[in-house]
């Protein structure tokens, strides 16, 4: 996610944050570690779900600075982009969790309370060509919000691998995928 920029991408816009080098691969541990190791479960924000809290990409784990790097009005439409490297099919969606505590960290229960709401009214962003591009998504913030600390996450489902679907037959894009995750703090007026 590059807007509002990511807590592991940050430094790359200048915010006085650690850098992470490998800021494209919250990928959960990779797709063995997640589903084998770790039974499906992924890191609230991107990281390997058996790594001891908070992990590097969490509120108050080494990325997680609480660094604020966007601001939004409540109750507006704002804008999310992606910068995708390599599409692996599947859809983005994005949800919010407010923090009222500065070490408190994020839940995907709290995630699940706010989930971000497209301008054209759906909750998930297909994306149905490979290659890289940038995305630019148009949201609405979750009516009521405000926050001094909310977490934004981009949550990307891929579907490009064969898999079992829900009735039985297989196909791509069925079954488990590969899950890309990650957080960026910003504040919401």
């Amino acid at each position: 996610m590059i807007h509002p920029i990511s807590r592991s991408s940050a430094w790359r816009e200048g915010f006085p944050v650690p850098p992470n080098y490998t800021d494209n691969q919250l990928y959960c541990g990779g797709f063995a570690v997640q589903y084998e190791k770790n039974k499906g479960n992924c890191g609230e924000c991107g990281d390997d779900w058996s790594l001891p809290r908070p992990r590097p990409n969490e509120n108050g784990g080494t990325y997680g600075t609480g660094v604020i790097v966007e601001e939004y009005q409540a109750n507006s439409n704002f804008e999310i982009t992606v910068n995708l490297t390599a599409s692996h099919l599947g859809y983005f969606e994005f949800a919010i969790c407010p923090l009222s505590e500065p070490n408190e960290l994020e839940t995907d229960e709290c995630f699940k309370k706010y989930p971000v709401q497209l301008a054209d009214g759906t909750y998930h962003y297909q994306i149905t060509k490979f290659g890289s591009n940038v995305y630019t998504i148009e949201a609405v913030l979750p009516e009521g919000l405000t926050c001094e600390h909310c977490v934004i996450r981009w949550h990307y489902r891929t579907a490009n691998s064969w898999g079992v679907c829900e009735d039985g037959t297989e196909a791509l894009g069925c079954g488990n995928q590969e899950i890309f995750r990650s957080c960026s703090d910003i504040a919401i007026h």
